[in-house]
């Protein structure tokens, strides 16, 4: 009897363990659809980066482009990249480590998020954010089984845009597209607009002296909060992805009545253009 009981539990625990890692895959393989997708809608027009394309832009502007050294740099089609960092619900929750992978395309704008949050050595919840095609959502599960967000549409498209706006930042050659606008404030900042699909999102970018982004702030809809909140993602640390001297780490943080909620906290580790591979 005892050993029928223990051959049952036996074949319930590997028949759990084959639904999960079932899961995984099948979860994983519809996010590479979405990335399929999105590389098969960019466009493949290549524009080199000119001295001239910088002329009208705010000097301060200009100065953050020739210090990120993108004259001369194709404005690329498709952008990978790779992230690692920790990530928190609320001021009381315990932050969770994070590993990312994202894909980018800059005509049109869209992008696909793909997360994992290990615990043990075990991805308990893996996830996807996406802004592609002008719609916006967000798929995280539990064992890649249990749905614990899922939102699309409404207030999550423009929180996606805007989002987009703010990783142009790994990208800055995409500054100079023609859905881009600026406009200067003073030596320190400026104004940038982006235009998608009949909607827009703009910022206000911050910068130092020697031309280095130090900060990035707009009004974005918050999920957590169902609220637009003042959101910024100040840049804590630079250095050189392919050629171009770029933001490596920095934080998301809302800002709120309460004070301040840094939520994330992210640095990228390998970043690769159009179809360079990624190491």
């Amino acid at each position: 009897m005892l050993k029928t009981v223990l051959l049952s539990l036996l074949a319930l625990v590997v028949v759990a363990a084959a639904i999960v890692a079932w899961s995984y895959w099948r979860f994983a393989a519809a996010i590479d659809d979405d990335v399929r997708r999105l590389a098969a809608a960019a466009s493949r027009e290549t524009v080199i980066v000119t001295e001239e394309m910088l002329a009208g832009l705010p000097p301060v502007v200009q100065g953050h482009l020739r210090q990120s050294g993108v004259v001369g740099r194709a404005i690329p089609t498709i952008v990978r990249l790779r992230q690692t960092g920790r990530i928190r619900s609320s001021v009381e929750a315990s932050w969770m480590s994070l590993e990312a992978e994202e894909v980018y395309s800059t005509d049109p704008p869209a992008f696909v998020w793909r997360a994992s949050f290990p615990s043990a050595g075990l991805p308990l919840v893996t996830g996807r954010d996406e802004y592609r095609q002008g719609g916006g959502s967000i798929l995280m599960k539990m064992l890649a089984l249990f749905p614990v967000a899922d939102e699309s549409g409404g207030e999550l498209v423009a929180a996606g845009l805007m989002r987009y706006l703010n990783e142009i930042m790994w990208f800055p050659q995409a500054y100079l597209g023609g859905n881009i606008s600026w406009r200067g404030i003073d030596d320190t900042s400026a104004e940038v607009t982006i235009a998608d699909r009949g909607m827009t999102a703009s910022a206000i970018l911050f910068f130092d002296g020697e031309g280095r982004l130090t900060n990035f702030r707009a009004q974005r809809h918050n999920t957590a909060t169902r609220q637009v909140e003042t959101w910024e993602t100040p840049i804590t640390g630079y250095g050189e992805l392919d050629g171009l001297q770029l933001p490596i780490r920095g934080e998301g943080v809302w800002k709120q009545a309460g004070g301040d909620f840094a939520y994330i906290e992210v640095e990228v580790t390998a970043l690769a253009f159009d179809e360079a591979a990624l190491p």
